[in-house]
């Protein structure tokens, strides 16, 4: 058990060895965070793709402004799509909570609802989604 008379330094480098590991998963999911949210602007489609374009075909100063153009057009209709989809969803998704309330008892649908309501305050607040309206027969306790 000679390791044991070396247990300072190899309690070292698994601390310095664990605090990579917590530093490396924190970052790279920060970095992935911001990927995602900047991913998610059409904005910023547009000028990544005439940065990407421009390099792969070196455009020239008229081919530029007619492709940002098509490429805004392009982003505009994603907006567009993207609106609808996440409108129909959570329509959906208001839809079947109500219809999950009418398999409840009254203690569990009170319990349910709440549960709906921070659903509805998370996607307002980390997305900036309102949720539709509550149908009739669904109650905020």
């Amino acid at each position: 058990m000679k390791f044991l008379k070396h247990w300072k330094v190899i309690l070292t480098v698994l601390l310095v060895f664990a605090a990579g590991g917590v530093t490396g998963s924190v970052l790279t999911t920060i970095h992935f965070k911001r990927a995602f949210e900047r991913g998610l602007k059409p904005e910023n489609w547009v000028a990544q793709g005439m940065r990407v374009l421009d390099r792969q075909v070196n455009l020239s100063a008229e081919q530029r402004p007619k492709v940002r153009t098509i490429m805004e057009d392009t982003a505009n209709q994603f907006k567009h799509s993207f609106g609808q989809a996440i409108s129909e969803s959570t329509t959906n998704l208001v839809v079947s909570w109500h219809r999950i309330d009418q398999e409840l008892t009254p203690e569990q649908r009170t319990i349910h609802q709440r549960e709906c309501q921070k659903v509805r305050e998370k996607m307002k607040q980390a997305f900036n989604i309102d949720l539709p309206p509550q149908l009739k027969n669904e109650t905020t306790p």
